[in-house]
């Protein structure tokens, strides 16, 4: 007897595709494509069924999952469809402004296509136990959980019309990018006051104290230990997602000091040439810093 479990399309193999595609493999066919060739080919071993362009995919599956790195590349991949999407549901895991999440869905609309911004809250290694806060049409939400969760997600939660879960998305990474830089400031700061910040990630990751989370529990010894290689999460990758928080900001004519500052530093840890490392490199920004000398007497 044939199959009647729907083939899903997951366009976009990368840190958060991958296991997606994994995940969903397990309990559905799965078509996929990245242009990276050892991003598919892993994913062919994880039992997905690679194709070469992301039209091929979408004309293979009945729901189409999207995994990509920024806005530009979301509008260019949906563009390059064509026809293979039509009447299809595509869920949109990528973190993007809520402005282009509308402007995708809009253009969809007349081939009957539903659109959903769907970007995870979670780390890649969570898959599984992702949280995805979708943006559009609220039957279509539906179809999507029913695939989503047990696979990808314990929980698929609709939170407005297109456009609201990347709104979510890009307000939470703002709240990430500070958590992350406040942790590089006082991990920088204890090490330089004679405390060895392995110990000081130790005690204060240990403790109950309020301020401790899971972010600061994964980057604050990476940090210590100068542990970027192999990154959860590139700085460059966060310095696009602040960058959306503060157009965001702009669009809606709200000062965000925190943001801006933030921004700063994140950019400038770019520019030092760290954006291909994990968001714990941003503490090399303050490693870097000279010592500020006092002003006083000679």
């Amino acid at each position: 007897m044939q199959s009647t479990k729907p083939t899903v399309g997951v366009i976009g193999l990368g840190a958060m595709g991958r296991p997606a595609a994994a995940a969903l493999a397990r309990r559905f066919p799965v078509a996929g494509y990245d242009p990276v060739r050892t991003a598919l080919d892993a994913a062919v071993q994880d039992g997905v069924v690679g194709y070469d362009s992301p039209a091929a995919t979408a004309a293979a599956a009945d729901l189409i999952v999207l995994s990509l790195p920024t806005p530009a590349v979301v509008r260019s991949v949906v563009d390059d469809l064509g026809r293979s999407a039509d009447g299809k549901i595509i869920a949109d895991l990528s973190t993007i402004d809520p402005g282009t999440a509308r402007e995708v869905a809009a253009a969809l609309e007349p081939s009957g296509t539903r659109y959903l911004d769907a970007p995870v809250l979670g780390r890649p290694a969570s898959c599984g136990n992702w949280t995805l806060p979708c943006g559009g049409d609220e039957t279509a939400v539906e179809a999507f959980a029913e695939v989503a969760i047990g696979t990808i997600a314990a929980a698929v939660e609709r939170v407005g019309t297109v456009g609201s879960g990347a709104t979510l998305k890009v307000c939470n990474n703002l709240m990430f990018a500070s958590i992350n830089t406040i942790t590089a400031e006082v991990v920088d700061l204890a090490e330089r006051a004679g405390v060895d910040p392995a110990v000081f990630a130790r005690v204060v990751g240990g403790s109950g104290a309020a301020t401790v989370s899971g972010l600061f529990n994964d980057i604050a010894p990476r940090m210590a230990e100068h542990r970027y290689a192999d990154p959860t999460f590139a700085i460059r990758l966060l310095a696009k997602d602040v960058g959306l928080g503060a157009e965001l900001a702009a669009s809606l004519q709200r000062d965000l000091p925190v943001t801006r500052i933030v921004k700063d530093i994140t950019d400038c840890a770019v520019r030092q040439g760290l954006g291909d490392l994990d968001t714990a490199a941003v503490v090399e920004t303050y490693r870097d810093q000279p010592t500020l000398r006092q002003n006083g007497p000679d």
